[in-house]
């Protein structure tokens, strides 16, 4: 499989990943917030290159996670585009996203 060029991040994701990195902006780490976002950005890069590495989990929908931050990033394919719903901190209810990948798929 050829890989991905295009995605797009629904508002919620984009909202909860800029949560995260306040969140981790404030901790005493310095650099923490960066690291966080270039493991969700290694993370998307590698759903672009290898969609078929992460299984479809429930509906359309699949999750990969960040290598050392508690995140999970859900995403479907449409039209030839990646679409991401949720970039959450992975031990969050499963409900909550369940839900709205639900409604957005």
């Amino acid at each position: 499989m050829k890989p991905f060029k295009t995605y797009y991040i629904l508002p919620n994701a984009v909202d909860e990943f800029r949560q995260a990195r306040k969140w981790y902006a404030s901790r005493q780490v310095k650099g923490l917030s960066n690291r966080f976002a270039q493991e969700v950005k290694a993370a998307i890069l590698q759903i672009l290159e290898n969609l078929r590495a992460f299984a479809i989990r429930y509906k359309n929908v699949r999750i990969a996670h960040t290598v050392t931050f508690p995140y999970a990033i859900h995403f479907f394919v449409e039209n030839d585009t990646i679409i991401i719903t949720a970039i959450i901190y992975d031990r969050r209810d499963p409900s909550i996203t369940l839900k709205r990948d639900q409604e957005t798929s």
